[in-house]
């Protein structure tokens, strides 16, 4: 195949993942603690200081691969005034227990007691280890300790990863390390507000821009596609009546 018609289609492809990040990206938009997705273009550009060919061309089209990475960077965060609405200022993540058992991390802050009194994500993981609130009146302090009617019930989980931060995403805000061996840290300070959620850092204005220069970005490569192939039809039928 013609190595630019090649680069085109690989465009093309590129064009259709990164369209794909942005609009997961904003089906989240209004997801508490949602962290965006992003493509780099690092990896598939690295063919361009090939050695060029014979015949002009390079061992491998410019577009080789495509890498994604997540924008952990913290969203903002709006005061609610629920009792069970919960935000971390600076780093750090709550740790919570699937059903399965396994530990998972979270920014995603909007919790609730189920039937039972435990506090639990919205999804229904449970919150730390356990953690059963009955009774009056509740406070959370900034240290994560949380009290019910003046008597300490327990303290939440929030610890933090070296970073860069590798992690799995499981869905619903939920994170992994990458990694099973590596260890996390207690986060140190008082990083816990009572009251308040962290929203998505999702901007829908910079993601809609971004998706309107991906389209214009897949045409553009379609154009070079169809250019390529009205040229080599041409060819073919010129060739034909020589």
């Amino acid at each position: 195949m013609n190595s630019g018609i090649y680069s085109a289609l690989t465009g093309n492809i590129a064009a259709m993942k990164r369209l794909d990040v942005i609009s997961n990206n904003l089906a989240n938009v209004n997801t508490p603690g949602f962290k965006k997705d992003r493509m780099t273009f690092e990896s598939m550009l690295q063919q361009v200081n090939a050695q060029p060919k014979a015949n002009g061309g390079t061992d491998a089209p410019i577009y080789a691969e495509t890498a994604f990475f997540t924008d952990y960077a913290q969203g903002p965060v709006k005061q609610t005034g629920n009792t069970f609405d919960l935000a971390l200022d600076g780093d750090g993540f709550f740790v919570v227990t699937t059903p399965d058992g396994q530990k998972a991390y979270t920014r995603q802050g909007n919790f609730r007691l189920d039937s039972t009194g435990k506090l639990v994500t919205a999804d229904g993981n449970q919150v730390g280890g356990g953690i059963t609130i009955t009774g009056g009146k509740v406070e959370i302090n900034a240290k994560g300790e949380i009290f019910v009617d003046g008597g300490q019930v327990g303290t939440l989980e929030v610890v933090d990863f070296p970073k860069p931060y590798a992690f799995q995403k499981l869905g619903s805000a939920l994170f992994v390390p990458a990694d099973p061996q590596v260890t996390s840290q207690p986060v140190k300070g008082e990083p816990v507000r009572q009251g308040y959620m962290e929203e998505s850092n999702v901007s829908a204005v910079q993601e809609m821009v971004q998706m309107i220069e991906t389209n214009r970005y897949f045409e553009m490569c379609t154009k070079v596609v169809k250019a390529y192939d009205d040229l080599t039809a041409k060819a073919a039928n010129e060739i034909g009546k020589l």
